[in-house]
């Protein structure tokens, strides 16, 4: 295939950002990148808290939980918009057992192959975005591993 015109059609996803298209390989690279910076972030407060009042650990745990929600939902949009379904979809991510579903059809269901009312093709991944992609399953098997000790 002609590098120079998938680059000429394809659009670069913007990371931080409700514009624009991303595909499924991406949406588990960007969503494993910040549950990692969550997690690292949980273990940093769970350091300190000894040296904090509790009330101020609760209120910042709730606080960055609220960021991190907030945060995820943005390449959930892009998602939805390589499908062309609106970003408004993205609150079904909330309700649950619908957002269970919900996620599924993020990461099953391929998105529009020609460019659609929200832009170009996205740009192939890269390598580094295909590997943590693939790094989810571990993250997983991870939790639920602790979750039985």
């Amino acid at each position: 295939m002609n590098t120079t015109l998938v680059s000429a059609v394809s659009s670069k996803p913007k990371f931080m950002s409700t514009k624009g298209r991303i595909g499924r390989v991406r949406l588990l690279a960007w969503t494993l990148a910040l549950a990692v910076a969550t997690i690292s972030g949980l273990v940093v407060l769970s350091g300190v808290y000894s040296a904090m009042p509790s009330i101020l650990v609760g209120r910042l745990v709730i606080a960055g939980l609220l960021i991190v929600q907030i945060l995820t939902m943005l390449p959930v949009i892009q998602r939805l918009h390589d499908l062309n379904w609106s970003g408004w979809f993205c609150w079904l991510g909330l309700i649950p057992w619908i957002g269970l579903v919900f996620v599924l059809i993020l990461v099953l269901m391929p998105g529009s192959r020609a460019d659609n009312r929200f832009g170009p093709v996205p740009v192939p991944n890269s390598t580094l975005e295909g590997i943590l992609a693939c790094l989810w399953p571990l993250l997983i098997l991870g939790f639920i591993g602790i979750a039985a000790l």
